[in-house]
C-alpha cells in the first residue's frame, strides 16, 4: 500500500491517502520528502512514521549529547592567546589577498595569479578577502571578550595583594 498525495483545497497542505482513505496531512513544504521516497522505494505509512520518528529520536539525542558534552576548564589568559593568533591569521591573509589584487591591477593582461599554492582571480580574491576580513572582525570580537574577562580577573586578584613596599608608611599612618 502506497500512499498518494493530494492537496487541500483552499489550504498548504496535501492529505495522505492510502487504499482510497485518509490517513492524515502534511504540509505543502515537506510533501517533496514523501513524493521522494514514494517515488524511489515505495513505503507504507507506518515506514514513513517510523522514519519520522527516527529523526526526531535522532536529534532529540543529537541534542542530549551536545548539552552533556564536557566543557573542559579554560583560562582567559589561554583564550586570549587563541584569539589574538585567529585574528592575526585572518589579517594576515587579508593582507597576502590585498597584495595579490594589487599585483592583478598592475597586470591587466594575466586572468589570474598563482600565490600561496592557490590560483587567484580578481573575482575569487574579493571574495575571499571579504570573507578573511568579516572573520577577522569576529575574531577581534570575541578578543575583546575575553581581553575584558582577563582584565577583570587580575583585577579581582590584585585588590587581594597585601601593600607593596613602598605602602608601609602610608599603610602605618605615615604621610610622606
Amino acid at each position: 500500500m502506497v500512499p498518494e498525495l493530494a492537496p487541500v483545497p483552499h489550504s498548504t497542505s496535501l492529505t495522505i491517502r492510502v487504499a482510497g482513505r485518509v490517513v492524515g496531512t502534511i504540509e505543502a513544504a515537506h510533501a517533496h520528502l514523501i513524493q521522494g521516497a514514494v517515488l524511489h522505494s515505495p513505503m507504507t505509512v507506518d515506514e514513513l512514521e517510523l522514519m519520522d520518528d527516527h529523526a526526531h529520536t535522532s536529534g532529540r539525542a543529537k541534542a542530549l549529547e551536545r548539552s552533556a558534552a564536557y566543557q573542559p576548564p579554560f583560562s582567559p589568559a589561554e583564550m586570549v592567546a587563541k584569539w589574538r593568533e585567529r585574528a592575526e591569521r585572518h589579517r594576515a591573509t587579508a593582507q597576502n589577498l590585498c597584495g595579490v589584487l594589487r599585483w592583478l591591477r598592475n597586470h591587466p593582461e594575466s586572468p589570474a595569479v598563482r600565490f600561496d599554492g592557490c590560483d587567484w582571480s580578481a573575482v575569487a580574491a574579493r571574495k575571499e578577502l571579504a570573507h578573511q576580513r568579516h572573520t577577522h572582525s569576529r575574531c577581534c570580537g570575541q578578543l575583546g571578550f575575553w581581553l575584558r574577562q582577563q582584565a577583570a580577573q587580575q583585577t579581582a586578584t590584585a585588590l587581594a595583594l597585601p601593600p607593596a613596599a613602598n605602602d608601609a608608611a602610608q599603610a602605618a599612618g605615615k604621610v610622606a
